[in-house]
């Protein structure tokens, strides 16, 4: 009787795959020793240390697809391995952790022409050196590879799966890198480009307020880091986070933030390629212009005091040749509808505090500029409830009104300066009483749009919005 070994153990298609094992035989007295995959140390007959046919070209060919490729397998995700070896190249096919198709190298292909790559591979070694072979075919192209395999030969060889090639996920965090635009004015106004040093150089313009530059920015835990020169000519620090592509700068610190009044902006993506060799000497400009505007926010800030100190009248927002005192408003603050001096922020994006006066229904905004002071935004009623949020990078005045049962409406203004209105929004809810089949209604800007739109659209602006009643 012939005794043989047989290298199979799980099924697939109707063909037997073998197992991952290493088994031993003891066959009179001799020992045969199988590989974990089932590969045969064969008779010099049944397989050769390397195939001659296998040129220079052919070798190049094999440098260009090694890597790892994955496919759908009926264990879950198969995996397909060409990888340089001291023997030459390696070939590799798991179908699963604990089973495989075959190990091969470069003594099982017979040639490779035509993006194919023949493989003729012996499946069962007989006790007596005889060799059952069976035969794929990897048809390859850019990333992905066709695996035909035949019982007969390579020609009856039919489809067996369609691999792709896994994309490793750079631990150098290039997607940073790139141009984003600033939501405020659809313009580039932050560059990202890494350095051979793994450091990034980093460029930040805020629109007619301020310009930040670092050469070494770094990747930390908390996001892209960086350090810069502030207006008051102190460092300052800040931190890059990505959501997406888009880049969410927040800028640290007490001394930015009486600056500024505020802290986060947010930019969105546009390339890939950022444009940032020109940088420093237009900033050290730019940063002296702003510097150069902003001069006149000590100005503003006095005006502003000289109104609270009753010596100077604020301009009315809807008649310009009427005004109003501090004194024309009800200071008492034991009183309900009484007003009282809030914060100063940056309420109109332009670089300069304003003044909040809370009070009923939001309070009034006021505006220094042009040597005079102005009322600048006015709550006016339950219809028309004063206050302001954070939305996009940017400031925006909301009026909101809740006057109706089953009826929400807000309206926002974005402003460059408060005599520059750049933007308007508009969103809301309703409940229409004489239809209640038909639901709440939800709207943005005069569009019905979902609930989960509507949700997510509130949750961004409310959470940042500042109350001033």
């Amino acid at each position: 009787m012939v005794q043989r070994i047989l290298l199979k153990g799980c099924y697939l298609n109707g063909k037997s795959v073998m197992k991952k094992a290493v088994m031993t035989m003891i066959m009179g007295a001799a020992l045969l020793t199988l590989s974990s995959c089932g590969q045969a140390k064969n008779s010099e007959d049944a397989q050769k240390t390397q195939n001659d046919n296998i040129t220079g070209s052919d070798l190049a060919e094999l440098e260009n697809l090694t890597g790892e490729y994955e496919y759908l397998s009926d264990y879950g995700t198969g995996k397909l391995m060409i990888q340089k070896s001291s023997n030459g190249y390696d070939i590799s096919d798991y179908e699963s952790e604990s089973s495989c198709r075959f190990l091969a190298d470069s003594s099982n292909i017979e040639t490779i022409e035509n993006n194919r790559i023949y493989v003729k591979y012996p499946e069962q070694v007989f006790s007596d050196d005889t060799v059952n072979f069976s035969y794929y075919v990897l048809e390859y192209s850019t990333d992905e590879i066709n695996v035909y395999y035949g019982e007969a030969g390579f020609e009856e060889a039919q489809l067996l799966y369609h691999a792709t090639k896994k994309t490793e996920v750079r631990a150098d965090v290039y997607e940073y890198e790139g141009e984003y635009n600033s939501y405020d004015v659809s313009e580039p106004a932050l560059e990202i480009k890494k350095n051979d040093d793994e450091t990034y150089q980093i460029q930040i313009d805020l629109f007619r307020l301020w310009g930040f530059y670092d050469d070494a920015g770094k990747i930390t835990e908390e996001g892209l880091e960086f350090a810069a020169t502030g207006p008051g000519g102190n460092e300052v620090n800040g931190v890059i986070k990505l959501e997406e592509d888009i880049a969410v700068v927040t800028i640290f610190g007490q001394e930015w933030l009486d600056f500024a009044g505020l802290s986060e902006y947010r930019f969105y993506k546009t390339s890939d390629v950022p444009d940032i060799d020109d940088f420093p000497a237009n900033q050290q400009e730019s940063n002296m212009q702003d510097a150069a505007d902003t001069g006149s926010g000590a100005a503003a800030d006095e005006l502003l005091d000289s109104f609270i100190n009753g010596l100077a009248d604020a301009v009315d927002y809807e008649d310009s040749a009427s005004t109003f005192s501090v004194s024309d408003l009800n200071m008492d603050s034991e009183e309900g509808d009484a007003y009282s001096i809030g914060e100063r922020v940056d309420l109109d994006n332009d670089g300069e505090n304003e003044l909040i006066i809370n009070g009923p229904y939001g309070g009034i905004y006021l505006d220094a500029r042009d040597d005079k002071v102005y009322e600048f935004a006015a709550g006016e009623g339950t219809a028309l409830i004063l206050s302001y949020t954070c939305y996009n990078g940017a400031v925006w005045i909301m009026y909101s009104n809740r006057s109706s049962a089953g009826f929400e409406f807000y309206h926002m203004e974005k402003f460059e300066g408060a005599d520059n209105l750049t933007a308007e929004m508009n969103f809301g809810e309703e409940f229409d009483v004489n239809n209640a089949e038909a639901g709440i209604k939800y709207t943005l800007n005069g569009a019905e749009i979902s609930y989960d739109e509507y949700t997510e659209l509130c949750s961004k602006i409310f959470a940042a919005e500042v109350n001033t009643n």
